[in-house]
Protein backbone atom coordinates (compact mmCIF):
# COMPACT_ATOMS: atom_id res chain seq x y z
CA UNK A 1 0.00 0.00 0.00
CA UNK A 2 1.27 3.82 -0.73
CA UNK A 3 0.92 6.17 1.53
CA UNK A 4 2.82 8.77 -0.73
CA UNK A 5 -0.50 10.11 -1.75
CA UNK A 6 -1.60 11.05 1.45
CA UNK A 7 1.79 12.86 2.25
CA UNK A 8 1.10 16.77 1.14
CA UNK A 9 3.87 18.15 -1.26
CA UNK A 10 4.98 21.50 0.58
CA UNK A 11 5.36 24.30 -2.44
CA UNK A 12 8.52 25.84 -2.41
CA UNK A 13 8.88 29.53 -1.71
CA UNK A 14 11.09 31.72 -3.29
CA UNK A 15 13.39 33.30 -1.00
CA UNK A 16 14.02 36.84 -1.17
CA UNK A 17 16.88 36.90 0.82
CA UNK A 18 19.20 36.34 -1.60
CA UNK A 19 17.85 39.25 -3.93
CA UNK A 20 18.01 42.27 -1.42
CA UNK A 21 21.52 41.23 -1.15
CA UNK A 22 22.03 41.55 -4.84
CA UNK A 23 20.14 44.95 -5.02
CA UNK A 24 21.88 45.84 -1.73
CA UNK A 25 24.95 45.29 -3.12
CA UNK A 26 24.65 46.81 -6.34
CA UNK A 27 23.15 49.81 -4.99
CA UNK A 28 26.57 50.32 -2.40
CA UNK A 29 28.83 49.55 -6.26
CA UNK A 30 26.63 52.57 -7.72
CA UNK A 31 26.62 55.01 -5.40
CA UNK A 32 30.83 54.74 -4.28
CA UNK A 33 31.64 54.35 -7.95
CA UNK A 34 29.86 57.65 -9.41
CA UNK A 35 31.08 59.84 -6.38
CA UNK A 36 34.66 58.85 -7.52
CA UNK A 37 33.96 59.43 -11.10
CA UNK A 38 35.04 63.41 -11.88
CA UNK A 39 33.66 64.94 -15.35
CA UNK A 40 36.34 66.74 -17.16
CA UNK A 41 34.53 70.11 -18.03
CA UNK A 42 35.06 73.29 -19.91
CA UNK A 43 34.06 77.07 -18.27
CA UNK A 44 32.51 78.22 -20.52
CA UNK A 45 30.78 82.08 -20.38
CA UNK A 46 27.68 82.53 -22.24
CA UNK A 47 26.44 85.90 -23.45
CA UNK A 48 24.06 87.90 -21.72
CA UNK A 49 21.56 90.16 -23.59
CA UNK A 50 22.21 92.97 -21.25
CA UNK A 51 25.97 92.45 -20.72
CA UNK A 52 28.18 95.48 -21.02
CA UNK A 53 31.35 95.27 -23.17
CA UNK A 54 34.28 93.96 -21.75
CA UNK A 55 37.18 96.47 -21.46
CA UNK A 56 39.53 94.21 -22.76
CA UNK A 57 39.78 93.12 -26.62
CA UNK A 58 37.45 90.08 -27.22
CA UNK A 59 39.29 88.10 -30.07
CA UNK A 60 36.62 86.18 -32.29
CA UNK A 61 36.78 83.22 -33.72
CA UNK A 62 34.38 82.05 -36.16
CA UNK A 63 34.13 78.35 -37.10
CA UNK A 64 33.59 78.20 -40.62
CA UNK A 65 32.77 74.11 -41.39
CA UNK A 66 32.42 70.53 -39.71
CA UNK A 67 36.16 69.62 -40.47
CA UNK A 68 37.17 72.73 -37.89
CA UNK A 69 38.70 75.24 -40.15
CA UNK A 70 38.14 78.25 -38.69
CA UNK A 71 38.74 82.20 -39.19
CA UNK A 72 40.37 84.55 -37.24
CA UNK A 73 40.64 88.13 -37.87
CA UNK A 74 40.37 87.39 -41.31
CA UNK A 75 42.30 85.14 -41.68
CA UNK A 76 41.42 80.92 -42.77
CA UNK A 77 43.18 78.54 -40.54
CA UNK A 78 42.60 74.75 -41.82
CA UNK A 79 42.09 72.64 -38.78
CA UNK A 80 44.90 69.89 -40.24
CA UNK A 81 47.36 72.89 -38.89
CA UNK A 82 47.30 72.47 -34.92
CA UNK A 83 50.07 74.08 -34.45
CA UNK A 84 48.36 77.47 -35.56
CA UNK A 85 45.80 77.54 -32.88
CA UNK A 86 48.22 77.06 -30.46
CA UNK A 87 50.34 79.73 -31.51
CA UNK A 88 47.43 82.17 -31.76
CA UNK A 89 46.82 81.93 -28.03
CA UNK A 90 50.35 81.55 -27.15
CA UNK A 91 50.20 85.81 -27.79
CA UNK A 92 47.99 86.23 -25.19
CA UNK A 93 46.27 83.19 -23.09
CA UNK A 94 44.53 85.53 -20.78
CA UNK A 95 42.58 87.27 -23.58
CA UNK A 96 39.33 86.54 -23.81
CA UNK A 97 38.21 84.58 -26.81
CA UNK A 98 34.72 84.77 -28.15
CA UNK A 99 33.78 81.48 -30.63
CA UNK A 100 31.35 82.14 -33.39
CA UNK A 101 29.91 79.30 -35.98
CA UNK A 102 28.56 79.63 -39.31
CA UNK A 103 25.18 78.37 -40.10
CA UNK A 104 24.70 74.74 -40.12
CA UNK A 105 28.04 73.89 -37.80
CA UNK A 106 27.17 71.34 -35.49
CA UNK A 107 27.40 71.41 -31.94
CA UNK A 108 30.05 68.27 -32.33
CA UNK A 109 32.50 70.72 -34.05
CA UNK A 110 31.96 73.69 -31.60
CA UNK A 111 33.33 71.80 -28.69
CA UNK A 112 35.83 70.19 -30.73
CA UNK A 113 37.16 73.50 -31.56
CA UNK A 114 36.31 74.63 -27.58
CA UNK A 115 38.73 71.63 -26.24
CA UNK A 116 41.25 72.30 -29.05
CA UNK A 117 41.60 75.87 -27.50
CA UNK A 118 41.70 74.78 -24.02
CA UNK A 119 44.70 72.25 -24.71
CA UNK A 120 46.30 75.46 -26.51
CA UNK A 121 46.17 77.66 -22.86
CA UNK A 122 43.16 79.17 -23.85
CA UNK A 123 41.43 80.62 -20.27
CA UNK A 124 38.47 82.74 -21.27
CA UNK A 125 36.43 81.58 -23.60
CA UNK A 126 32.41 82.57 -24.22
CA UNK A 127 29.97 81.81 -26.60
CA UNK A 128 28.60 84.19 -29.12
CA UNK A 129 25.11 84.40 -29.78
CA UNK A 130 22.49 85.95 -32.32
CA UNK A 131 19.82 88.72 -30.77
CA UNK A 132 16.66 88.60 -32.04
Amino acid sequence: MRLDHLVRRRKRAISMVPLIDVVFILLLFFMLSTSLIRAREIPVDFPTPDAEPSAQQVRIIRLESEDGSFTFEGLQYPSSDPEALQSLVATDPAAPYALDTAPGVSSQALVTLLDRLNMAGARNLSLMGETS
